[in-house]
């Protein structure tokens, strides 16, 4: 016998857990699907659970060490990052007595404080032939004073963010200028839009951060500039509200960079209605400044000598940026203090070298007495950026999430097949993450001598760079511990071969 749906429905009703059943399909059924609008909204409404959390710095995944690599336990992860903690409290120092442009910029006090922490520590190390080697800078561009406001819709905003790029153009006193929304900037996006005289508005994608970002390699700044604009502002889209030395400007107009909150409270301003900005920027050239490659020397058994580097200056407190570099040199130097110089078979050279920012004077100079400066190198290594977490985009959410992993690096060898296999080892050796393919070159402070001798490097330019997010949170001593015993023990194997091994 056949039952209608009504008394299908009617028979069953009763039945144990049914109804519970039935309401739970109607909820299921009413949920937007993933991807729709509200899919998100509708999973928050769910009954909260008890949250947790992981510490971070004691879940970093860190590789045992092999027993062969026991006599590398002295590099310790820890006692690294503490110096990476007192290379940025100086700039850190000079902020808060309110410095606005910070960090230890290339012919600045703060800068030759650093290098005071340098001569300090290679001289207590016992290193030899400790000096400094001064350089004169070219005229060194810094801003003075800048101030952008924004109002309409009977609003006013105080754009905290806001950023001058470095050497941009100065403003003519304070200006008032309507913003126009040029989105990414490129000339599909100017197409249609008079910008002539007015704030150009280009939203960047971090590729993946401040300095490599999709405004940079469009030249949408540029673009502004050539169609008329008075100013740009850019926001590199990085959730949260940073603060950043953005790369790239208008050449011959002011440009800013703008946190993500503030230029998110600047775009709903724009929606509702007209709005003017009002903004002024300051700058001044400055002359007669000098850097310092500060050196310290570990005396061999041979004439040979293995170079390794780390420059020093920075934006903001720099801690991937060059702390870390920095510490793990220094921390190099003290392990090979504790050898003794019969166990040396090359000279070790460490050096933290001058104006990186400022036109990499210090590894300039090295290229340009090659014939006789690195006439007896058998290797250079380049401490840069070599440990920082591993962050990622929410998707529910606007904020950057951090992880228990550590980022790849990007990573360069100039030598033999048998250097490189020395190296790739080693970074296995202790986990050092890298990329798949080496770069064809280097984009650090080594790019002027990268071809002039064998040469390494490991070097990653995450989403914290150059703003001022880069503090010692963000670097794993994990990270920094591996590279330190990874660099330790391609020095250790390159010494049991003939330099002519590794060209």
């Amino acid at each position: 016998m056949l039952f209608s749906r009504r008394k299908f429905m009617q028979a069953t009703a009763a039945l144990p857990g049914f109804a519970l059943a039935v309401e739970a399909a109607e909820q299921e059924a009413a949920r937007p699907a993933i991807g729709e609008p509200g899919h998100f909204d509708t999973l928050a409404r769910k009954t909260p659970v008890k949250s947790h959390s992981v510490d971070l710095d004691s879940n970093y995944i860190r590789m045992p060490l092999a027993p062969e690599d026991a006599a590398y336990g002295r590099l310790q992860g820890e006692h690294i990052k503490d110096c990476v903690r007192e290379i940025t409290a100086i700039p850190r120092k000079y902020h808060e007595r309110g410095e606005r442009w910070y960090g230890r910029i290339a012919g600045t006090a703060c800068d030759e404080e650093t290098e005071d922490l340098v001569e300090a520590r290679f001289r207590k190390f016992g290193c030899q032939e400790v000096h400094r080697q001064y350089f004169d800078l070219p005229p060194q561009w810094f801003p003075v004073s800048w101030d952008v406001k924004a109002s309409g819709s009977g609003k006013s905003l105080a754009l905290d963010t806001i950023m001058p790029a470095p050497r941009s153009a100065a403003s003519r006193g304070r200006t008032e200028l309507e913003p126009v929304w040029v989105g990414l900037g490129y000339e599909s996006d100017f197409a249609g839009r008079d910008v002539k005289g007015k704030l150009a508005v280009i939203y960047s994608w971090p590729m993946p951060g401040s300095v490599a970002n999709s405004a940079t390699y469009n030249n949408a700044m540029l673009r502004a500039a050539e169609q008329g604009a008075a100013a740009a502002l850019v926001n590199v889209a990085i959730p949260g509200n940073f603060r950043m030395a953005m790369n790239g400007n208008a050449r011959g107009i002011p440009t800013f960079s703008i946190g993500t909150d503030d230029f998110n409270s600047l775009r709903q301003l724009m929606e509702k209605g007209p709005v003017k900005v009002q903004l002024e920027l300051a700058t001044e050239e400055r002359r007669g400044l000098r850097d310092a490659s500060v050196w310290g020397h570990l005396p061999g058994t041979s004439d040979e000598d293995i170079i390794v580097m780390a420059h020093h200056d920075s934006y903001f407190e720099g801690a991937l940026d060059n702390a870390s570099g920095m510490a793990v040199m220094l921390a190099l130097a003290e392990h090979y203090s504790k050898i003794p110089k019969e166990q040396r078979r090359r000279t070790l050279k460490f050096v933290t070298t001058a104006g990186h920012h400022a036109g990499s004077a210090g590894t300039q100079w090295m290229h340009d007495n090659r014939a006789t400066f690195l006439a007896k190198t058998a290797l250079m290594i380049n401490c840069e950026h070599v440990s920082v977490t591993q962050a990622y985009y929410d998707r529910t959410k606007p904020e950057l999430r951090k992880s228990t992993n550590i980022d790849a690096r990007r990573w360069f060898v100039n030598g033999s097949d048998k250097l490189a296999s020395i190296v790739l080892n080693a970074y296995k050796s202790f986990g050092v993450t890298i990329y798949d393919v080496m770069d064809p070159f280097t984009t650090g402070d080594m790019s002027h001598c990268d071809h002039d001798v064998p040469a390494i490097q490991l070097i990653e330019s995450a989403v914290f760079y150059h703003t001022d997010q880069d503090t010692p949170e963000i670097v794993p001593a994990p990270g920094l511990e591996a590279v330190a015993r990874a660099y330790a023990k391609i020095i250790d194997q390159i010494n049991k071969l003939d330099r002519r091994q590794l060209i």
